[in-house]
């Protein structure tokens, strides 16, 4: 984790969990608190920030230094520590750029003024001026400066969040509620600038930020701080603490606002609230999605940040690195990894202890998984029998379980998001013929169970057959494949690897070896799912396919289902399109028809195209309107779908042709592992 958020309010960090990928929780038995953990872009796709954020149980200085402290000794890669939520604002009525309203965003970046600080002189108490203005952040400084120049060009990147159609909490409260109270009587707003306004969306104001321990709803306290500081906009209760606390620990901090009130009494009320909260959360999201990933502290092994480690540990990890036999195969350890990083340089790849080197680098994963021990672990597992892989492995838990992370790395290890979970797997790659249609090119592939993902050729090489031959090629391949799995225990799999124009095939249901005088249909003794042949050769959208799927292996499961379109005119699928590239969350898609349909064809490329890895139809051209209540509950929380598509084509076999309507007998799954490549990345065949 490089970023941490504090909160005071639960209003405030629910709007902050809200707009975290890949949410989860963590618990330190040696820090009391329970936080959440996830990960937030930053302007390098392939490294977004880990952050972790924390509701304080008070609202007040000594409570945020004292939380900000844990935080920092809990997770030591933290490098900023931001301050989100709601603040009263600094009305400046003679000076309409300045001058703040309800829901407007406030940026600490001239820093705070700790107001209750004071120095008596003289029977005086005065407050000793701006402080620890030094420590903000520069990174996020020159990231909200970029956001100023996109604000003067039109764009506002966070205001996508306040949109009440993706995020209906952050509703705006109507404008007649937004009221200046001066001495209790209500007086209208100057007119908003034209620089920097947008009707219906908050301004952004950079200033300096009053900071004390007690709750602001003074007029006339407010209005004398004003004079004092001309750019005071906000006034808080937990910057200062914050900014003293990260001091102490070398590191920086910022500090985003939403005006919920105008720190005085008339008005005061929580009308505002969510929506100032939301406000401020979604413009420290947009600001991190333009601040370059952090790289958090380390012991530094060939002159790369590895995680924190102590001298002996990386001594250890150096000798076991120079004890690995010269046949290693660091490119399919490296896949096996990171599938969804662009391909790095043949130097990366030259020797493990590069590729170790290159991944240090990069941050670890909302779980406190690093790339770098998952490639360790993985390593030592492509030795089989070799001594130093089992030394390795043993290194890799150690590091995962020092972090909280031993159940993620076993997760990961297990490769349990195929069809089989660790079980062997048969893939079948089907290439059509160019010039003759109804001819194709198969060829079989063998991942024999656990362990990294290195399937295969089977012997005998590709063969071309009829499309109509399809069937009796299938069965054939897989009395082979069953014959090398005789040592097998686990559940097996079957993966078809198909162009677009074959994926409506009925693939699940072609029948299996005739065994003691019965064939039965391939679903009811293996998971059987299909895989996108045009995007494993497609190198440009294996990033954005490798992000979505970590929505799948996400603890909790945080992902959204989005259905095809409902109208079927161009305007809607544009919509419905480009609804589907914005939101990444978006990690299942349920087509409205089959791919046999112009429509449905139309919606799994865009799905495609997107990276959305699961993708669900009714085979049926005509689909019956009963089918969605099938779909549906299918397509919840997507760890499991393979199996529970698999018991629902089992139902539909019980059932025979009592219920020729039910939804297991029409349901396709393309069920697309982005870690699950074949033997040349990008190319599959």
């Amino acid at each position: 984790m490089t970023i941490g958020i504090l909160t005071a309010l639960p209003v405030e960090a629910n709007a902050v969990v809200s707009l975290l990928d890949n949410v989860g929780s963590f618990h330190d038995p040696l820090d009391q608190n329970r936080y959440w953990t996830g990960i937030l872009p930053s302007t390098d796709p392939a490294r977004p920030h880990g952050v972790a954020a924390l509701m304080m149980s008070k609202d007040n200085t000594r409570s945020a230094a004292y939380y900000c402290a844990n935080m920092v000794r809990t997770f030591p890669g933290i490098q900023v520590v931001i301050m989100v939520g709601i603040a009263g604002g600094v009305p400046r009525l003679q000076t309409p750029e300045r001058h703040v309203r309800l829901g407007d965003i406030v940026v600490a970046a001239d820093g705070i003024v700790d107001y209750t600080h004071v120095r008596q002189e003289h029977g005086k108490a005065e407050p000793r001026g701006r402080q620890s203005a030094g420590l903000i952040s520069q990174r996020l400084l020159r990231a909200a400066r970029e956001l100023q120049l996109e604000e003067l060009r039109g764009h506002y990147p966070w205001a996508v969040w306040l949109d009440p159609a993706r995020s209906p909490q952050a509703r705006r409260p109507p404008a007649d509620t937004d009221v200046l109270y001066v001495r209790g009587i209500p007086v209208p707003h100057p007119e908003r600038p034209v620089i920097g306004s947008m009707d219906g969306l908050p301004r952004v104001h950079h200033g300096v930020m009053g900071s004390g321990d007690v709750l602001m709803r003074d007029e006339q306290a407010r209005d004398e701080l004003a004079a004092r500081y001309p750019d005071m906009l906000a006034i808080e209760m937990e910057g200062s603490g914050i900014a003293a606390s990260t001091a102490a620990e070398d590191r920086a901090w910022f500090m985003v606002r939403g005006v919920a009130d105008y720190a005085e009494p008339a008005g005061k009320n929580d009308r505002w609230h969510l929506f100032a909260s939301y406000a401020a959360a979604a413009y420290v999201r947009a600001l991190l999605e333009m601040t370059p990933a952090l790289d958090g502290p380390g012991i530094r092994l060939g002159g790369r940040a590895l995680p924190v480690l102590a001298p002996a540990e990386r001594e250890q990890l150096e000798a076991l690195l120079r004890r690995l036999p010269a046949a290693v195969d660091v490119r399919a350890v490296w896949q096996a990894t990171v599938p969804e990083l662009p391909r790095p340089s043949p130097e990366v790849l030259a020797t493990p202890a590069a590729a170790v080197e290159h991944l240090a680098g990069l941050n670890a994963d909302a779980a406190g998984l690093h790339p770098a021990v998952v490639f360790i672990a993985r390593l030592g597992r492509s030795l089989g029998e070799h001594p130093v892989g089992a030394e390795l492995v043993g290194w890799a838990e150690a590091r995962a379980a020092s972090a909280g992370a031993a159940d993620a790395l076993r997760a990961r290890l297990g490769d349990g998001s195929g069809p089989s979970g660790g079980g062997p797997v048969l893939l079948i790659d089907i290439m059509t013929d160019g010039i003759d249609r109804d001819s194709c090119r198969i060829t079989p592939y063998i991942q024999d169970g656990g362990g990294p993902w290195r399937p295969r050729p089977v012997p005998g090489g590709p063969a071309d057959v009829p499309v109509t031959g399809l069937e009796e090629a299938a069965r054939g391949l897989v009395e082979e494949a069953e014959q090398l799995w005789t040592r097998s225990t686990e559940p097996a799999g079957i993966e078809f690897v198909m162009p677009a124009g074959l994926l409506n095939l009925p693939v699940q249901w072609f029948t299996g070896p005739r065994i003691f005088g019965r064939s039965d249909p391939l679903c009811l003794a293996y998971t059987v799912t299909v895989r996108s042949r045009e995007r494993m050769r497609e190198p440009r959208v294996h990033r954005a396919w490798g992000n979505r799927w970590r929505q799948i292996d996400a603890k909790p499961y945080t992902g959204r289902v989005l259905w095809g379109i409902a109208e079927r005119t161009e305007p809607a699928f544009d919509a419905w399109a480009a609804d589907l590239r914005a939101d990444d969350r978006y990690a299942v898609v349920v087509l409205s028809e089959s791919p046999d349909s112009p429509w449905g064809r139309r919606e799994l490329f865009a799905a495609l195209l997107a990276g959305v890895p699961v993708i669900l139809w009714d085979r049926r051209l005509a689909r019956p309107a009963d089918s969605a209540h099938g779909l549906g509950s299918l397509a919840g929380e997507p760890g499991e779908l393979p199996a529970r598509t698999r018991r629902v084509r089992v139902e539909a076999y019980q059932a025979g042709t009592d219920e020729p309507g039910h939804s297991g007998r029409w349901v396709a799954l393309l069920w697309d592992d982005p870690r699950r490549l074949l033997t040349d990345p990008g190319v599959a065949s």
